[in-house]
């Protein structure tokens, strides 16, 4: 793993693409600005950790949710 230093409105370039700014820093919170072609994925790591509910599942949560008198 590369480990750099950066400040607020210093940014790192990766694969001449994507772009990584460090926005903010407050009490050990580091807000960080990305720009990425729209076929670049980016999401936060703990999605990729937490267990996923099956899909019929969650249909039907998002479903409960609208109709809250169809749950029994």
């Amino acid at each position: 793993m590369l480990v750099l230093a950066r400040s607020a409105g210093q940014s790192v370039v990766l694969d001449e693409r994507i772009v990584v700014t460090v926005i903010d820093t407050r009490g050990g919170v580091v807000r960080l600005g990305i720009s990425a072609p729209g076929e670049v994925g980016v999401r936060r790591a703990e999605l990729d950790l937490r267990p996923r509910e099956p899909r019929s599942a969650a249909s039907r949560h998002r479903a409960d949710l609208r109709n809250p008198s169809s749950q029994a």
